[in-house]
């Protein structure tokens, strides 16, 4: 797994984890991930659709482009506010940036 020995910061309801590409391509690549210890396939799809719309909505203005980003899910994004979801990522993504420079 490349992503290992990125960078990482823990919320509620994920674990991000960051790795620069260090290549030419701009492009900001983002993986979900939620395993079977979350519940079954539905409650897992759920969360990683939660997960996937807050990625949508704060990855563009805070996300480094270049950057490789895997969200691992927590049981608690299933519960947690739509709102707080975005403002764990968005903090998480400031968190990163200030540790990666």
């Amino acid at each position: 797994m490349a992503l290992q020995g990125g960078a990482r910061k823990s919320t509620p309801g994920f674990l991000l984890l960051k790795r620069n590409r260090a290549d030419d391509d701009l492009l900001m690549r983002v993986g979900f991930t939620a395993t079977r210890k979350l519940g079954g396939a539905v409650l897992r799809n759920r969360i990683r659709r939660r997960l996937r719309e807050a990625a949508r909505a704060i990855m563009p203005e805070h996300g480094e482009s270049g950057c490789d980003y895997v969200l691992v899910a927590k049981s608690a994004a299933a519960s947690r506010k739509y709102a707080d979801l975005l403002d764990d990522m968005k903090r998480a993504l400031l968190s990163l940036a200030r540790t990666s420079t």
